[in-house]
C-alpha cells in the first residue's frame, strides 16, 4: 500500500511505517525472502506466540459535530439565499 498524496513518507531509520510497503519493511529488517502480503491479527493468544496480534491500532477523529454543523450551516445559507432570489423577483 505505498505510496499516496496523503500519506507520510515511511521513515526506516526511526522504522516509522505510515503505509504498508512490505518490500521497504524486508529491506530495512534485513529479510531477503518476505512474502509479499501482510497479517493483521486481533490481540487473541497464539500458540507458539506469534504473530503478536493488536499491534495495529487504527484511530479515527471523531468530528461528526462540526460535521453536522457545516452541513447545517450550509443548508440554512442556501435556504437564505433561494429566499433572497425570490424576493428580488
Amino acid at each position: 500500500e505505498p505510496g499516496g498524496g496523503f500519506l507520510r513518507n515511511n521513515d526506516s531509520r526511526a522504522d516509522r511505517w505510515y503505509s504498508r510497503d512490505v518490500a521497504a519493511i524486508a529491506s530495512a529488517r534485513g529479510i531477503e525472502d518476505a512474502a509479499p502480503y501482510f497479517i493483521d491479527a486481533d490481540a487473541t493468544r497464539n500458540l507458539g506466540g506469534l504473530p503478536l496480534g493488536g499491534l495495529t491500532v487504527v484511530t479515527f477523529r471523531n468530528a461528526h459535530l462540526v460535521y453536522s454543523l457545516t452541513w447545517f450551516a450550509l443548508a440554512g445559507l442556501s435556504a437564505w439565499g433561494a429566499w433572497l432570489v425570490a424576493r428580488r423577483r
